[in-house]
């Protein structure tokens, strides 16, 4: 089955299964991350009218707020191009990774990684709007409705943000949750450290070799990991039935190799949760989650 059905079917599913601000900076272990003379984060509103955002910010650690009023949820990517790259590549190799044919998928996704800095990014609803921080060198950052380009891949809605100057700071002395993806022996998988409370800071480090996300899904009470690879083999078997989830996706969007993010996602509500990542591999072109690449975890 290909790639993007893959991807979108699981989506669809839990679209269906519904009838489907405060700043980092004020809690205590990201402020250890940040300069006394933080200037405030960048404000980025995505839905269907397009985006809302500065044309200038700083560079370095710089830190997102992102909201939306779309009931659906919407998706926003950060992307910085590689000096001398065009933004048109780094559309077309993205439209290659969200391709109906796996071979293709893995084509784009790996061009993709060598081209430009994915430097996450922000899954939010109404309900819950996200702040994130992470390191970003200067120069062009394309802000990407992902939600639309995955609907329409030949016409990107973006956003460019130049990033001017640069602050110092670092997020490695971050203690409190943190989520980093690895390769194992039996694929990518999510590493979970002190993840308890909804709502609290967590630090997304890409510890693999290739692209990752973070995506934070509502499930249905008692729902296991075998529960969820089960429905994944359904879905590309082609008769996926009952989705688990029960609202749409939150969390952290595509984060390259040796990158981190810090996220919070306000207004979390407590429950069960899947970690998923839906990235496509890049040698075989499936889905990572298809892969074995979630973990359900509970939040009070």
């Amino acid at each position: 089955m290909s790639t993007a059905l893959l991807r979108r079917g699981a989506r669809a599913a839990a679209v269906t299964a519904l009838a489907l601000t405060g700043v980092i900076g004020g809690v205590t272990q990201a402020s250890a991350t940040r300069p006394h003379h933080a200037p405030e984060p960048v404000n980025v509103s995505v839905d269907a009218s397009g985006i809302k955002a500065p044309d200038h910010a700083l560079g370095g650690l710089t830190t997102f707020r992102v909201h939306t009023n779309d009931a659906s949820g919407r998706q926003l990517q950060l992307l910085r191009p590689h000096d001398g790259v065009p933004l048109r590549t780094v559309f077309d190799d993205l439209a290659k990774a969200v391709s109906h044919t796996p071979a293709v998928s893995a084509q784009g996704v790996s061009a993709l990684r060598g081209e430009a800095d994915a430097a996450g990014g922000a899954l939010v609803t109404p309900e819950v709007p996200e702040t994130f921080t992470t390191r970003i060198e200067p120069g062009r950052l394309a802000l990407l409705d992902f939600t639309a380009f995955l609907k329409d891949p030949a016409h990107p809605v973006f956003r460019v943000l130049w990033l001017d100057g640069g602050r110092h700071g670092d997020l490695r002395d971050f203690d409190g949750a943190v989520v980093t993806t690895r390769e194992t022996p039996a694929g990518p998988r999510f590493d979970v450290r002190a993840l308890h409370k909804a709502g609290e800071p967590i630090l997304v480090h890409n510890a693999a070799d290739e692209l990752h996300e973070m995506q934070l899904q509502p499930v249905a009470p008692g729902t296991s990991d075998a529960e969820i690879q089960a429905y994944f083999d359904r879905v590309a078997a082609g008769n996926p039935g009952p989705a688990p989830f029960t609202g749409p996706a939150l969390g952290i969007g595509a984060v390259s190799p040796g990158h981190s993010v810090l996220l919070r996602a306000h207004r979390l509500p407590p429950g069960r949760y899947a970690l998923l990542c839906f990235i496509p591999d890049d040698k075989n072109g499936v889905p990572h989650a298809f892969l074995g690449m979630h973990k359900v975890l509970e939040l009070s």
